[in-house]
């Protein structure tokens, strides 16, 4: 248990951190007529819908279930 607790708060702050990078490169200032290449905002929702299900693995873990009986 302990290792796979490590590893999920592990990733989840991998994707936290993703999520907080692309937002910010997303709503920076853009001042070239060249469009951006990569889509920052959808590499930012990808990140922040994986990182809640990084948390209810992770509250899975702690032993509180989140699905059905």
């Amino acid at each position: 248990m302990p290792n796979d607790f490590i590893i999920t708060l592990l990733c989840l702050a991998l994707c936290v951190l993703l999520g907080i990078f692309s937002f910010k490169k997303h709503f920076a200032k853009h001042e070239k007529l060249k469009p951006r290449m990569v889509p920052w905002i959808i590499i930012s929702l990808g990140s922040i819908a994986t990182a809640f299900m990084l948390f209810v693995h992770l509250v899975n873990i702690l032993g509180i279930e989140t699905g059905r009986n």
